[in-house]
């Protein structure tokens, strides 16, 4: 098991899935929902994204390469996807709810209900989206043996249980900051991860157009 491979991934993982820079949009989703219903809420979240990287960090390179997939490729889309993504946050819409009324007999029932409004964009592609993708495609593309998936995968809990810590912790913070910071942190947000969506839409046309980005630039 490569050690440092596994304290690079986990470096990597938390700064990519950045779990307070979360806390605006998860409030703006769920701030009105009760502690019990928003702790499921989060379990849900986070569970879902987990699986989603833990079959990409043992078997994702497989997956792409089944279906003739360049990682150069899927940057492309999914940095398309999440600037999508960033654009809705500047304009206020991707923490905005059409309806945030749930009816349910259970705390379960009304978080089901209301994760299937915030599985996009939280889940994908916040958490589980072309940066945390790709991270995990390349760290597991320097899996050298069964022992270093296994680390791989422990990072993924280690990251996700951290993630699921800052999420049901988030009430100690939203009590001593008024709405409006949330609001305008999410929008300031938004604007970061435009820039990284781009970043990953330039990476990926430079490394298939490898001659695009070559030459003078137009504004000189």
């Amino acid at each position: 098991m490569n050690v440092d491979l596994m304290l690079n991934f986990l470096l990597a993982m938390i700064a990519i899935v950045n779990p307070i820079g979360l806390v605006p949009i998860w409030y703006e989703l769920t701030g009105d929902a009760q502690p019990k219903v928003r702790r499921r809420i989060a379990f849900m979240v986070v569970g879902t994204a987990f699986v989603i990287l833990l079959v990409f960090v043992n078997v994702g390179n497989f997956i792409l390469d089944f279906f003739s997939i360049d990682i150069e490729v899927f940057k492309i889309a999914g940095g398309f996807l999440l600037l999508l993504t960033g654009i809705s946050m500047v304009e206020g819409q991707a923490s905005k709810l059409s309806e945030n009324q749930e009816e349910g007999a259970s705390d379960t029932e009304l978080a089901t209900l209301r994760f299937e409004k915030v599985l996009v964009p939280l889940t994908i592609p916040m958490l589980a989206g072309p940066g945390a993708l790709t991270t995990v495609l390349l760290f597991s593309a320097q899996a050298q043996g069964l022992m270093d998936f296994v680390g791989n995968s422990i990072v993924l809990v280690l990251s996700y249980a951290f993630l699921f810590l800052v999420l049901i912790s988030s009430s100690l913070l939203e009590k001593n900051v008024h709405n409006l910071v949330f609001v305008v942190f999410t929008r300031i947000f938004g604007v970061i991860v435009t820039a990284i969506a781009i970043q990953f839409m330039v990476e990926g046309m430079g490394e298939v157009f490898p001659s695009w980005l070559v030459g003078d630039s137009a504004v000189e």
